[in-house]
């Protein structure tokens, strides 16, 4: 089969090779996937540079932790699904193949109704969002949301699921277009910081109050002036710096004001059935309430191209292969 990989960590994107690579076989407890779409995440791109999770003993490693198709083959003991059922699953590495093994547990069926590539979309970006608000943000209906970098993945699930719970919600991005596209998803106010002062324009839309929940993105100065938005009581959780520093720890804050750092790795990792969730957001994909937000799409082959081109400012949703 094809497949990328990865022999040697490197800042650039030519470190990801295409080739040829043996179909693996699926151990007891796993299904091999034909893979029809895979997700670039951020985290593709801190694996590729040796900064994500793996040693460079363990290269070389095929990238990819989200990918959707169809089941190949069954390993032992599987009897949760069948060969020819449509599947995403959400492993840590791997996707960017023709073939990817997963665990049962890191597989949902996906309904009719709902693309390999929209299912592939969705699980780091809409769970993120998903368990961030609700967790570490405790956002309820009636509050403010402001989302730094809504024109991301996890920004278009988020602005949605916000308001699919009933919260009033700000976005910021960087030009009037995608702000447009912004407040077609829902958005209640677009910030264009290409123009705007944010911090500026989040006071004058709450009357000086300032926000209940901020989900940060962007880091460096942003962060830094994204704390002086919350409002008394304010939660403001990170997903990690895409453009800036992080302070680390989380600094501790005033007037009952909470800074956090949000992994949706690092939660499934201790409520693994929570992963079944996927299955209310892909419900709502199906029923068409729900926009995935799919940008751009590469062929397998470009992969490099497709890694520089989520690596920049330009993309608006979820950056794609097909397979």
């Amino acid at each position: 089969m094809k497949a990328i990989r990865i022999h040697e960590f490197g800042q650039s994107e030519d470190v990801l090779k295409y080739e040829e690579v043996a179909v693996p076989e699926p151990k007891a407890g796993e299904v091999l996937i034909k893979v029809e779409a895979a997700s670039l995440n951020r985290a593709d791109l801190g694996l590729r540079k040796g900064t994500y999770r793996i040693a460079a003993d363990a290269l070389p490693v095929i990238p990819g932790r989200e990918f959707a198709g169809t089941v190949a083959k069954l390993g032992d003991g599987v009897s949760d699904y069948r060969i020819g059922d449509r599947v995403v699953g959400y492993p840590s590495l791997g996707g960017y193949a023709e073939y990817a093994l997963a665990k049962v547990s890191e597989v949902r069926p996906v309904p009719d109704g709902v693309t390999a590539a929209q299912a592939a979309a969705l699980p780091t970006a809409s769970l993120t969002a998903w368990f961030g608000l609700k967790t570490d943000g405790a956002l309820k209906a009636g509050e403010w949301l402001l989302i730094q970098g809504g024109s991301s993945g996890v920004g278009v699930a988020a602005i949605q699921i916000a308001k699919h719970w009933g919260a009033k919600v700000i976005a910021t991005s960087g030009s009037e277009v995608k702000c447009r596209r912004l407040r077609q998803l829902g958005a209640d106010v677009t910030i264009d910081v290409s123009e705007n002062d944010f911090l500026a324009e989040v006071m004058r839309v709450t009357d000086n109050r300032g926000v209940d929940v901020v989900l940060e993105m962007i880091g460096g100065e942003v962060y830094q002036k994204s704390l002086q938005a919350l409002a008394p009581g304010g939660r403001l959780f990170s997903i990690g710096g895409a453009f800036g520093a992080l302070p680390d720890p989380p600094p501790t804050l005033t007037e009952g004001r909470k800074a956090t750092r949000f992994s949706i790795t690092n939660y499934l990792k201790t409520k693994p059935d929570d992963y079944r969730e996927l299955d209310q957001i892909l419900k709502l994909v199906a029923e068409k309430k729900f926009d995935v937000g799919i940008g751009k799409t590469f062929p397998l082959a470009e992969t490099r191209a497709a890694q520089k081109y989520l690596e920049g400012r330009d993309h608006f949703g979820k950056v794609m292969l097909s397979v």
